[in-house]
């Protein structure tokens, strides 16, 4: 055989020098297909896999991942892709993709607020609300304001590599780590889905959800860093407390800004 990737001559299944598959083909409608469908169906079950494990051990995909057992799961913001398409296809499918896709590409400034009420605290809460449940930005947003945060809370928890050394984890890791929290909760999203039909289940649904995926994020840390739950419990409630505080600080120099101009049109 003769890699169509990198010209190298060999035997199997397999180019030995960069990996490419033997069977590659012209692209056609069902090499189309093919590629479309094998991360959830492939032969090698890692889509399947991840699946499993972000509901059942979502610090073990974690930490296996951040040690450097990498073949068997997708990386992070992979999975997060797979995982949000099929949230849209799901929620066309199902009828409720119109708020999906306004979650996705808008920031709700309420108009029939009151210029002053924009530096308000329930305000700025509101919009972290609106940031947060947002499938698209929000959660990547919520994933870079809440580094530094854990990354100093859990700093004296460690991760055991493979070497058997133990070292906390540093931010890139971190935001790898809150990625895969992302995943968890996109996946509890498209699960959920189908009991937005029941009357009323929706408003409950949208109360429960961050105490679900908080739990799942104490699950996720004791897990990864072999600590109590317990232990997790606390050092989440404060990192998550310092995320906030965070993403406040920084709505208020968005937020304050534009209430002073909107009471500038007002005057106007």
């Amino acid at each position: 055989m003769i890699c169509l990737n990198c010209g190298n001559r060999f035997k199997g299944n397999f180019c030995p020098h960069c990996g490419q598959s033997a069977k590659t083909r012209r692209l056609k409608l069902r090499e189309m297909m093919t590629n479309a469908i094998a991360p959830f169906v492939g032969g090698d079950n890692r889509f399947v896999r991840s699946c499993r494990d972000l509901f059942v051990r979502p610090g073990i995909i974690a930490r296996n991942y951040l040690i450097g057992r990498r073949m068997r799961y997708y990386h992070p913001l992979q999975m997060y892709v797979y995982l949000l398409t099929a949230y849209a296809v799901f929620s066309y499918v199902l009828g409720v993709s119109g708020s999906f896709f306004d979650d996705m590409t808008t920031i709700r400034f309420d108009a029939e607020v009151e210029p002053s009420k924009y530096s308000s605290v329930d305000y700025v809460l509101g919009q972290i609300t609106n940031i947060s449940s947002n499938k698209l930005y929000g959660t990547i947003i919520i994933a870079l304001f809440s580094v530094v945060p854990f990354t100093w809370v859990f700093r004296k928890c460690d991760v055991v590599r493979q070497d058997g050394e133990a070292l906390p984890l540093n931010h890139i890791e971190q935001f790898y780590t809150q990625l895969y929290h992302s995943c968890v909760s996109l996946a509890l999203s498209i699960l959920m889905l189908p009991l937005c039909f029941i009357p009323g289940a929706d408003d409950v649904l949208s109360d429960a959800f961050p105490y679900i995926s908080f739990v799942y994020s104490i699950i996720l840390y004791s897990q990864l860093m072999g600590i109590k739950l317990w232990k997790s419990a606390v050092l989440n409630a404060i990192a998550w407390g310092l995320t906030i505080l965070l993403v406040s600080l920084a709505l208020f120099l968005v937020v304050v800004p534009f209430g002073v101009m909107e009471g500038l049109k007002e005057v106007g």
